[in-house]
């Protein structure tokens, strides 16, 4: 039985793809590749995206699903958008942490080589920090984070850096550039994480908080009914 974390099989890669190129008939939507580095985006980051958010970008649309096909199809395809997420969450929490970024490869007229192409692959990233932009500049702020983004943004920002041409230049840079990125997505990952747990047990505890009845004790010890202290909207004690 297939669970919800578990990997895409090859053929369902497949079908997701094929969804993405022909199903979806908008210009906005994601090819696979994008949709990859998206989500890499959203499973590193600082802040958790409620996938109401996310999965119109996806599609290109205002809505949680695009506008065709029969519910059936898009239920199944919802389900493999989420499993592959999933799987990348479940990735970055195993012992070693398994980051795998799936891109596309390129070879180049006169040039027998396969290179990694993974332009497409970091624009999806980008779009996906963009969700929650602010969130991510305490990290961009600072030279290491600068050091772990600019792979990505090389590659999937149009103007990134004066010397961005320079680096980005010839199959062999970018393909250099596309290598640096998996350690990258596990260092952000690694920043980001203590702030993740953080808010996680945050919002555990707050919601194993026993429910207090508008004219019980407030429970701060004020002595007032909760309605005319905590209750009333104002200030905590």
């Amino acid at each position: 039985m297939t669970t919800p974390f578990a990997p895409l099989s090859e053929d369902e890669f497949h079908e997701l793809d094929q969804f993405l190129l022909y199903d979806v008939d908008t210009e906005e939507g994601m090819t696979l590749d994008m949709v990859d580095g998206f989500l890499h985006a959203l499973a590193v980051g600082p802040t958790t995206v409620h996938p109401k958010r996310w999965l119109p970008k996806i599609w290109g649309t205002k809505e949680m699903m695009p506008p065709m096909a029969p519910i059936e199809q898009l239920n199944h395809i919802l389900g493999l958008v989420m499993r592959h997420f999933n799987s990348i969450i479940a990735g970055l929490e195993d012992d070693p942490r398994l980051v795998s970024p799936s891109w596309s490869t390129m070879t180049y007229d006169g040039d027998e080589r396969e290179y990694d192409d993974a332009e497409t692959w970091a624009y999806g990233f980008v779009e996906g920090m963009r969700l929650c932009w602010n969130d991510w500049q305490p990290l961009l702020s600072t030279p290491q984070g600068q050091a772990w983004f600019k792979p990505i943004a090389l590659l999937g920002e149009d103007d990134f850096s004066m010397d961005q041409d320079e680096l980005t230049k010839t199959p062999a840079m970018r393909a250099e550039l596309a290598l640096q990125i998996p350690q990258a997505v596990l260092d952000m990952h690694a920043h980001w994480l203590p702030l993740r747990l953080a808010v996680y047990q945050r919002e555990v505890a707050k919601s194993m908080q026993p429910k207090v009845g508008r004219n019980e004790p407030c429970p701060c010890g004020s002595g007032k009914k909760f309605k005319k202290c905590c209750g009333a909207g104002g200030d905590l004690h």
